[in-house]
């Protein structure tokens, strides 16, 4: 075997089971260890493929699947030509994701031309597996606690219940696949992991699985159906795993009594059936919002990472602030109408014409055993990011343009010289490493400074070194950000103050961010300006209403007072439409406020 082809098939097994298997989640990205490692070891893929020796009249041409992610990385460098985003950081991150996700596919074709399918697509779907058994086992800890102690959520070590029965799915998806090729996964290990999966994704509590099981059961039906010999096990093995998704939905709750019979507890693990009753209101509200903020920006959209601040301004409509959740919704929560929102016609068409193009292959290449399991893995992203938003992440999004290069691998005939190719990816890997480098110092750097310490000397020198960061295009918002959590409000340093929360607030609005603006702005004359983010911040954030007055009620100045009148408004709204509770302090010097 080339050494060449056993270095990607450990990268390629890394690259599935490493990253969603990563426990540190530091702010300001909880995430980004995952990400980082997601994309360093995509990056040592594409450079492995380089070194992939070739004939120098051969031509490596990319496929579809790496063309769509390549326009798409420069319609964002467009748009922000366009539009002139607050931050870099806004700009770079998703084309530096979406050129390696081009890379990636583009050089994986290569290494498959080469090598055949079988030894790229096993290993891939043995890291799915293996990372699925390793989180499904760290579950198990969790599920104990919440017995014995109560509610918490159930993830293994990625940080995100629905997330994480995503993950689950991909590895169950994999035992199917791996369960029909030779000397692989033995039937009598299939089931036992695939009920064990399919349980561990009834314990998530996610309601997503219910899709998954609903897209592979008629799937698979037909693949048993009318496919060859290996389409037919994989068919009748993805039947079996969809209908197992189902069956544990109803066996878990005995399992739950079995444990809190064992456990002498009381608390059960909730379900995905459990919570099917739940109407997701705030996800339709968001969904609308998405719809009417890409009817305002049709053609390029909002900009990239712009849908947070346009979710807080249309939170003040009543038919929106009735349905309250007081969280900062920075994603529309279904990724077709964020793309619309945030890059509109232009954006969305490259990403949906590229995904149904690679989906048209199955309508020639049904009976293709790496075609129909690149199609179950990408389905079940597809699903998941109609109510989510998991390939905002590169340890999914990764995974999922692997899954679409095996349901089409084929291309337009561009007849790129193959030295020219393997040069491109080699340039482009010492980049990518190379900033992934900075991007892992920078990270180090800013997470353990992000909060105020307790002495004033130590903060000073925080600022001090979040300030040196806000001209680094890798790092200026949560730099930004950062600063934003030492700001108090007051008559000081207005300027600087205000030049750091005007940026935030316009791409992600917390709402002690939004009351120290509102406050500022009201003190700088700049009084319709602060009224209205004060009322978007009481009609979106209603569990900070004791914060909204405590920090408007240290200030006599009346331009400061009059933006009582707007939490006022808000807290009447609620307790009278929704039956809050919440109070307003009465303090000797309010009495004089209208």
């Amino acid at each position: 075997m080339p050494i060449q082809l056993r270095l990607l098939q450990t990268l390629l097994f890394l690259f599935a089971a490493v990253p969603c298997g990563i426990p540190f989640r530091w702010n300001p990205n909880p995430v980004f260890p995952s990400e980082l490692a997601a994309f360093v070891l995509c990056v040592l893929i594409t450079l492995t493929c380089a070194f992939i020796p070739s004939d120098h009249k051969e031509k490596i041409n990319p496929p579809w699947t790496s063309v769509f992610w390549l326009a798409f990385a420069s319609f964002i460098g467009v748009q922000a030509a366009i539009i002139q985003p607050y931050y870099a950081t806004e700009v770079v991150y998703p084309i530096i994701y979406a050129l390696g996700a081009g890379m990636l596919a583009w050089s994986l074709s290569r290494a498959i031309a080469v090598y055949g399918q079988k030894d790229i697509v096993t290993m891939f779907a043995w890291g799915l597996l293996a990372g699925a058994i390793f989180n499904s086992g760290l579950a198990v800890p969790q599920i104990m606690q919440l017995v014995q102690e109560g509610p918490r959520l159930i993830f293994g070590n990625i940080g995100q219940k629905n997330m994480y029965g995503h993950y689950l799915a991909w590895g169950l998806a994999s035992a199917a696949y791996l369960v029909t090729q030779k000397n692989e996964l033995p039937k009598w290990m299939f089931w036992i992991v695939a009920p064990w999966l399919a349980l561990s994704l009834a314990f998530c509590g996610s309601r997503s699985p219910f899709l998954y099981a609903i897209a592979w059961l008629p799937a698979g039906l037909f693949l048993w159906w009318r496919g060859g010999e290996i389409v037919r096990q994989f068919g009748k093995a993805l039947s079996i795993a969809a209908v197992l998704i189902i069956v544990m939905q109803f066996l878990a709750p005995l399992v739950n009594e079995l444990l809190q019979a064992l456990l002498k507890a009381k608390n059960e693990v909730p379900t995905g059936l459990d919570r099917i009753d739940s109407n997701g209101s705030r996800r339709l509200v968001e969904w609308e919002k998405a719809w009417l903020a890409f009817l305002q920006h049709p053609w390029t959209g909002l900009g990239w990472g712009a849908y947070g601040a346009q979710s807080i301004a249309l939170q003040v409509r009543p038919e929106f602030a009735i349905v309250s959740e007081s969280v900062l919704f920075t994603h529309a929560h279904n990724s077709v109408l964020n793309l619309l929102a945030e890059t509109g016609i232009f954006g969305t068409a490259i990403i949906v014409a590229g995904i149904t193009w690679a989906f048209a292959n199955l309508w020639r290449n049904w009976n293709q055993p790496v075609v129909v399991f690149g199609a179950s893995l990408a389905i079940v992203s597809i699903l998941h990011s109609l109510v989510e938003y998991p390939l905002w992440y590169f340890h999914f999004l990764g995974p999922f343009v692997v899954a679409l290069l095996f349901l089409r691998s084929d291309g337009p005939q561009c007849q790129v010289p193959a030295i020219a190719a393997r040069i491109s990816w080699t340039i482009w890997a010492a980049i990518a490493l190379t900033i992934s480098v900075l991007g892992a110092q920078l990270y180090l750097k800013i997470y353990p400074i992000m909060d105020p310490a307790k002495d004033e000397k130590i903060n000073a020198t925080r600022i001090q070194t979040l300030e040196g960061m806000r001209s680094n295009p890798l790092i200026d918002f949560y730099a930004d950000f950062g600063l934003s959590n030492y700001i108090v409000a007051s008559q000081s340093e207005i300027p600087w103050k205000l030049g750091i929360l005007r940026n935030i607030n316009a791409i992600r609005p917390y709402p002690g961010q939004m009351t120290d603006q509102a406050v500022m702005e009201a003190l700088s004359g700049n009084q319709a300006l602060a009224q209205q983010l004060m009322r978007q911040a009481a009609f979106a954030y209603p569990e900070s209403y004791d914060y909204f007055y405590e920090t408007l009620f240290k200030f006599n100045e009346p331009a400061v007072r009059a933006l009582v009148k707007e939490v006022d408004e808000g807290r009447e709204f609620f307790n009278r439409n929704l039956d809050f509770k919440l109070k307003r302090p009465t303090l000797p010097e309010d009495e004089t406020v209208n």
